[in-house]
């Protein structure tokens, strides 16, 4: 019989959720199955099987959120899921869902893991509320994986005991991903990405200002913002950002790409010379974890990059290896680093080559879903 492993992520999946997805779907020895309270985007993430609270019966919800009230926290679909399937672990996807899940692992009686992405950490280390609600997750939770070290250190200087933290890199697929030089084009134009969620950690308004700067010395740059907005904040912000573009004068070199499919997504990425990743701690504290996985990604088809000293960036793009880094919030350094990289072509198939066996040797998803599974062996043996 198959080892079966319990995920827990609400909801399953959201639209970015991707990194996510990747996790559960490269598993070979180990079967996914995962407990929400809400599916979404299933065409995009068709993982089988997925327990769902709002795809039972106006009724049976009814139920089972009586049930859930009864038993002090754990929905009775959930619990049913686990033992039915015989699942040996429960992994929670973000902390905060850890901590909502404390009751279902205790009464499932499977050792619980937890993995930190961001501002779950970063954030809510802000809030007396959530510092109380993850001491208790961290005296009852058995084991916590972190994306890279700087996360690590986060986690520990909240009162997570060291010996249950565990860093576990968030892998990409390289199976199927070339790796291509970037060359000149023949127009002459040095083409900048810079992409994710319309959000502040993201750095995107710096993004602008920084290329608004580095056109003085290099016009032949162009820069295309290719964000996810779906809330009306992030739309606000996206409106704020096509304002911004008027406002430093550089419409003629900025553009807006849109959103477009995860495969998709991935091919338009050899169209561009260099990555720009400016990330940065919000106001409201939240933060990268973490690393974006676009970096991976951007890395994994040999594309240099140029990013910001955020949180585990360094770890995941190398100074001198991947690309060039600045510290956060630096304009004139990163306007340097920029034109350091976007201006001398000579270095991409160097900095990208680097980049793309940085990435097999340390974020290769097969690598990692191996280590992923010998963890849930450790785990479930303990």
């Amino acid at each position: 019989m198959a080892k079966v492993v319990a995920h827990s992520v609400n909801p399953f999946l959201f639209s970015t959720g991707s990194w996510v997805y990747s996790q559960l779907e490269s598993l070979r020895e180990w079967q996914p199955i995962v407990v929400c309270k809400r599916r979404e985007n299933q065409a995009e993430y068709p993982l089988d099987p997925v327990f769902s609270l709002t795809e039972l019966s106006l009724l049976a919800q009814l139920r089972e959120r009586l049930g859930r009230r009864v038993s002090r926290g754990v929905f009775p679909f959930m619990r049913r899921a686990i033992e039915t399937m015989e699942a040996r672990i429960l992994h929670s996807h973000f902390a905060s869902q850890g901590w909502t899940d404390l009751p279902l692992a205790a009464a499932c009686a499977v050792p619980h893991v937890t993995s930190f992405y961001g501002a779950d950490i970063w954030k809510n280390s802000r809030s007396p509320v959530w510092l109380a609600r993850y001491a208790e997750l961290f005296v009852r939770g058995k084991l916590f994986l972190v994306e890279g070290e700087a996360m690590r250190a986060k986690v520990i200087s909240m009162g997570c005991p060291p010996e249950k933290v565990r860093v576990q890199h968030l892998g990409v697929k390289l199976e199927g991903t070339v790796c291509a030089d970037r060359v000149p084009a023949s127009d002459g134009l040095v083409r900048v990405l810079a992409s994710g969620r319309a959000v502040e950690k993201k750095g995107h308004e710096f993004a602008v200002r920084v290329i608004a700067r580095a056109r003085r010395e290099m016009p032949n740059l162009r820069l295309s913002l290719m964000i996810i907005a779906s809330s009306k904040p992030e739309l606000d912000r996206l409106a704020a950002l096509h304002e911004l573009v008027r406002a430093e004068n550089v419409g003629d070199i900025v553009d807006f790409p849109p959103p477009r499919p995860y495969a998709a997504y991935r091919k338009s990425l050899y169209d561009y010379h260099v990555f720009f990743a400016p990330s940065q701690h919000a106001k409201n504290g939240d933060a990268e974890g973490g690393a974006p996985v676009s970096i991976s990604d951007m890395s994994a088809t040999g594309m240099p990059i140029v990013a910001s000293r955020h949180c585990d960036i360094p770890e995941v793009a190398p100074a001198g290896v991947s690309g060039e880094l600045f510290d956060e919030q630096d304009l004139e350094g990163a306007t340097r680093a920029l034109l350091a990289v976007a201006g001398a072509p000579q270095s991409w198939r160097r900095f990208g080559r680097a980049g793309r066996a940085h990435i097999g040797s340390e974020y290769c998803l097969s690598t990692q879903a191996q280590r992923l599974e010998a963890i849930y062996d450790a785990q479930a043996g303990g």
